[in-house]
């Protein structure tokens, strides 16, 4: 049986339902719509994936996965939304209901946590289609079908488009030549695990009595062996929560059935990196955290994993209450450097989605830097994501780690820790030579995420009403090359205690809980229709929206009188000049409240 999803009561105001996009302070601008109003139909894109599909074997064709985004969710009115919008977080879990107040207010839920409608999944299944997973934050579902049934779906009046599920692969890391020694002790005996851990100050917070206690970390990856002595302390607490196989659908994340025998082998790695306990060997940098395991990557097939399986497991942890992601994967089949731009591969999509549910997602960049795509891959390139670079122990950036730009200009990485000889589980009879092994030291961006998700945990630990966006905020300002950041480094390496007591504004403080600024459309041809949710503090403050380009200059501002809800941008600046396509910056401003996002111009 697929997992279900829990979640907690809200009370509903029309204007969630009205713009369905939410941009608080501190939460990411994503693609959505009205829940009561239709997406316009995308002819051009799903006729672009017929030719893909029609350029393929027909048995090639019938196998491959495509995403079937809906027009709507079969609500055309607000009455409509708000009774679902109730009936969705009816049920939201205590802990994930805290920590969705903290971006989403008192209301804990939009348009994106509404289910697909399962008439709209009824007829696909009725002409023929496997249905896959359901997304509810894409309104959209990954189905199998042959050519001439996906042709027909493709023409029907709730589809808006059709698209290829991307593929991608995790960033796998390489062994070591030699296991390092653990040259220092501690109270906890790090072995050989000090290092990757005190270069980032991960030491002295345990020292000051943090240990990630009370946050739960949900580990995106390819399977975990729950056997392995990291883990003996962690489930003996009772700290492993929840798993659930997206491959195999069922809620076994270890090896089984016709899973090859290093199926679970990555994912052992990351998880004992943030979770693992074994003194003398390997201390984990958030080893008190709780867990949720999602298993999303098969690697039976040499071929890459379909982004569907991410997503499910994201929306998945986020009904249980993770607080954290750490994800090792990147998906770039099928996308270009142009779809690099933090709006468009369908992973950046959910990632900066759960950002705005709440969560800090930390992935990794990617190890693509001797490669003619050398940049990030998705969704490492989204604007609310912590996107992970990879150290060396002598400080130097390794040759392979993935770097910026994003096609939209952004820098990345957002930070880095060490990924090169980081040690980690491993299975024996993994390292030639040496079969008795259990922890070696391996190379990759894949295990600098985790000691950054480690991080994060330990910063949300100390201060659990800071937003994920706070959270980023803190890592990178206190990182060591914050002064100057660049695409290669990005704001350096973390420094975790720094990070702890880094001055960034509480929610109180800045109104994350009540200020709200939502769009549409989003991208907007000539016109955006601006919603602006004020709290009931600055309800007697003149609304100034003001807009930007990505290089920091302001082209217009618009002025609302107190306590207006609805301001209009006609894609002009203030000289009254049409301004070209492209990303620009949207900042809402009352009193000292205020919140930023993110508008899509399309010419």
């Amino acid at each position: 049986m697929r997992p279900t999803t829990t979640r907690h009561r809200v009370t509903i105001l029309g204007l969630l339902c009205g713009f369905a996009l939410i941009i608080s302070a501190g939460a990411p601008a994503t693609a959505a719509e009205p829940g009561f109003q239709l997406r316009e139909r995308d002819p051009a894109s799903s006729a672009a994936t017929i030719a893909r599909l029609a350029a393929m074997t027909p048995e090639d064709a019938a196998q491959r996965r495509i995403w079937v985004y809906f027009t709507d969710k079969e609500i055309f009115d607000s009455a409509t939304c708000a009774l679902r919008l109730q009936e969705v977080t009816a049920t939201i879990g205590e802990h994930a209901a805290a920590r969705r107040a903290k971006v989403l207010g008192p209301d804990l839920a939009d348009f994106h946590d509404i289910p697909v409608a399962t008439a709209y999944l009824a007829a696909l299944r009725a002409h023929g289609a496997e249905i896959g997973w359901p997304s509810r934050w894409l309104n959209a579902v990954s189905v199998r079908a042959p050519l001439a049934v996906m042709e027909q779906i493709s023409r029907l009046a709730f589809v808006q488009k059709i698209t290829l599920v991307a593929r991608g692969r995790a960033n796998h890391p390489r062994y070591g030549a030699h296991r390092p020694s653990g040259e220092e002790r501690d109270p906890l005996d790090y072995g050989p695990s000090f290092g990757q851990l005190d270069e980032i100050a991960v030491t002295d917070a345990h020292a000051a009595g943090y240990s990630g206690a009370g946050v739960i970390v949900c580990m995106l990856d390819t399977g975990f062996n729950q056997d392995h002595p990291a883990f003996t302390e962690l489930l003996a607490d009772g700290r492993l929560l929840a798993q659930y196989d997206f491959i195999n659908d069922d809620d076994n994340t270890q090896n089984e059935g016709d899973d090859p025998e290093n199926q679970e082998a990555h994912g052992t790695l990351t998880w004992s990196i943030v979770g693992g306990f074994d003194e003398g060997e390997l201390i984990g940098g958030a080893y008190g955290a709780s867990f949720l395991l999602a298993k999303t990557e098969d690697i039976s097939q040499e071929v890459p994993q379909e982004e569907d399986d991410w997503v499910a497991g994201a929306e998945w942890a986020d009904a249980l209450g993770a607080d954290v992601f750490s994800s090792s994967l990147a998906y770039k089949d099928w996308y270009t450097y142009e779809d690099m731009d933090g709006n468009t591969a369908v992973t950046t999509i959910a990632a900066d989605i759960a950002v705005g549910r709440g969560i800090v997602v930390c992935n990794s960049a990617g190890n693509y830097g001797t490669q003619d795509w050398y940049y990030i891959a998705a969704p490492a390139d989204g604007d609310s994501v912590i996107a992970v670079g990879a150290m060396r122990p002598d400080g130097d950036m390794a040759s392979f780690s993935s770097h910026g730009p994003t096609y939209d200009g952004r820098i990345k990485p957002e930070v880095i820790a060490r990924g090169e000889d980081t040690v980690g589980a491993v299975r024996p009879n993994t390292i030639p030579g040496h079969p008795e092994a259990l922890y070696w030291p391996l190379s990759g961006t894949s295990v600098a995420a985790p000691l950054v998700a480690s991080a994060a945990a330990l910063v949300l630990e100390a201060h659990p009403d800071w937003t994920p966006m706070m959270v980023r905020q803190a890592l990178m300002l206190t990182a060591d090359n914050a002064d100057t950041p660049d695409n290669w480094r990005g704001w350096g390496l973390i420094d975790v205690m720094a990070a702890i007591g880094a001055p960034v504004a509480a929610p109180e403080s800045i109104g994350v809980q009540a200020l709200r600024l939502s769009a549409w459309p989003n991208p907007a041809g000539d016109t955006v229709q601006f919603g602006l949710r004020l709290p009931a503090a600055a309800a007697t403050e003149e609304a100034v929206l003001e807009l930007y380009s990505l290089d920091g200059r302001r082209l217009r501002t618009l002025r609302g009188q107190p306590g207006e809800v609805q301001l209009r941008w006609d894609g002009r600046d203030g000289a009254g000049r049409k301004l070209p396509a492209g990303t620009y910056l949207a900042r809402l401003r009352a009193g000292a409240w205020q919140a930023t996002g993110k508008v899509v111009l399309k010419r």
